[in-house]
């Protein structure tokens, strides 16, 4: 590739050059019964192209996709075309002078976010209470497990607001076709998160994670990071062949 902003490799690419350097150094290592030492004789590196690893391949592999955080980045999608497809964005940026309507309709918006906003926060800090947990804390609460789906209410209802108010979005139909405006173009991101799932699930499977030293809480961080980072990247990509595409 050539064109600017699109030399670098696909992620999902990059991810499945991983996953195959994992397996073959699963199969490499267990060659060499590479272990931890520890009760019980400690901990083997098993091989993935081993008749057991094969078999939890084949019978693990949508169990493992099922790992992959889809439902979070659709929904992130969803919120990204709202805003994109309603003309929010632009507003936003301040690009070009609004017009009279444009202005009353950003005004209107953001009226709408500071409404949502201040209904999270009496949601959180007082009366029951019900989006904490149930000791009263974040952690396992609704506010911490459904964060990107109040992420994407924050986005999507502002953003329906103003293109319902400018005209860019007249129906429901328009209303639902603006917020599958970036799934299609972003499925790509769905197949890297497919592929990331197997090669962090193989990893685990093989045990070297902790072979290496890795421990839960700094694998949870390595997961977070495989599954997120393939996002701006993609979304920056598209960017720049549609900018590409416009000029030619």
């Amino acid at each position: 590739m050539t064109e600017k902003g699109r030399g670098l490799a696909h992620p999902a690419l990059v991810y499945l050059v991983l996953l195959i350097i994992v397996v073959l150094a699963s199969w490499t290592g267990s060659i060499f019964e590479f272990r931890k030492l520890g009760v019980g004789g400690g901990l083997v590196l098993r091989s993935a192209l081993s008749v057991q690893g094969i078999r939890w391949m084949v019978r693990s592999a949508a169990a493992n996709a099922a790992q992959a955080p889809f439902g979070n980045a659709i929904m992130l999608l969803m919120a990204i075309g709202a805003c994109k497809s309603s003309g929010l964005n632009r507003a936003l940026t301040g690009r070009r002078a609004l017009s009279p309507k444009e202005s009353t309709a950003l005004t209107i918006a953001l009226t709408v976010f500071a409404i949502y906003l201040i209904l999270l926060l009496l949601g959180t800090l007082t009366g029951s209470r019900l989006l904490l947990g149930m000791t009263g804390t974040v952690k396992g609460s609704p506010l911490a497990t459904g964060a990107v789906f109040l992420l994407m209410l924050a986005v999507v209802l502002p953003s329906m607001v103003y293109g319902l108010a400018t005209g860019t979005l007249r129906t429901a139909h328009d209303c639902i076709e603006a917020l599958s405006d970036m799934i299609r173009p972003m499925a790509s991101l769905l197949v890297t998160m497919l592929l990331a799932s197997w090669l962090i699930e193989t990893f685990r499977y093989t045990h070297m994670d902790t072979l290496i030293g890795i421990g839960p809480q700094f694998m949870a961080v390595i997961e977070f990071l495989i599954y997120w980072i393939p996002l701006p990247i993609i979304l920056l990509r598209k960017g720049k062949k549609a900018e590409s595409d416009l000029k030619s």
